[in-house]
């Protein structure tokens, strides 16, 4: 019975030393690489908005003065005998 009581007693100070040294490790980790990994976001960050921004002060393609107008299909909503009724609602103040 006293040596379960000791080993039990030495896997609890063993659990709690890795733990204790796991803590300290991924603080020592993060200190010295969570700038990094930080500085590499925002870099990026910074290059994808340059990037967008040069891409909107580009001239188009077309020329200057050339006019455009691309209009939708305008599909008007069919409805059946199978779909149920169809009421309009007004809205009343």
């Amino acid at each position: 019975m006293t040596l379960f009581i000791i080993l039990s007693i030495v896997t609890f100070f063993d659990t709690v030393f890795l733990l204790i040294l796991l803590y300290f490790g991924f603080k020592l980790f993060f200190r010295y690489f969570g700038p990094k990994v930080v500085e590499k976001a925002a870099d990026k960050i910074y290059r994808d908005l340059k990037a967008q921004e040069e891409s909107r002060r580009r001239p188009d393609s077309t020329s200057q003065g050339n006019v455009t107008v691309e209009k939708k299909e305008r599909n008007d909503k069919v409805y059946r005998r199978k779909d149920g009724e169809y009421v309009d609602f007004e809205e009343v103040k």
